[in-house]
């Protein structure tokens, strides 16, 4: 059973982390805005840029970072509940989100510097994953109480 005196601390812990997911998704939302208004002219689909291989390679980047970030997640999330720290579950939360953004910010990279567009696939990426990482109350129930 939670006590009630806890139970107004989760319910401020899981807004407070469903915010911090909301803003972090966002964030990709604008720089794919920043992309589409900022951006010049699209390449061709005819057109095969120069720099394919890194091209290739930085996706292949952004995609090792978003399961990278399941993999940290899981471990923080593990931890917390050794520890029986809640702050942890915050904690793999806004680091398994950052290391998502990290794939639009490729993107970003990949738009502007490279003038092509792939760099949808790994807005793509990064969305997915900040899907995953979407924040759960078990989690924190979890890291609250030891189990029996």
């Amino acid at each position: 059973m939670t006590p009630t005196n806890q139970q107004p601390n989760l319910d401020a812990r899981y807004r407070t982390m469903l915010t911090l997911w909301f803003g972090l998704l966002v964030s990709v939302g604008i720089y794919f805005l920043v992309v589409l208004f900022m951006a010049g002219e699209i390449v061709d689909a005819s057109e095969t840029p120069r720099n394919t291989p890194l091209i290739v390679s930085l996706t292949a980047l952004g995609a090792g970072l978003v399961l990278l970030s399941l993999v940290v997640k899981q471990k923080l999330l593990k931890r917390s509940v050794e520890q029986q720290k809640i702050e942890l579950v915050q904690q793999a939360l806004i680091v398994a989100c950052a290391l998502c953004e990290v794939s639009a910010l490729l993107g970003l990279v990949v738009r502007f510097l490279y003038n092509s567009n792939e760099y949808y696939l790994l807005f793509l990426i990064s969305v997915l994953g900040m899907a995953l990482h979407f924040p759960r109350r078990s989690q924190l129930l979890s890291a609250t109480y030891k189990p029996s």
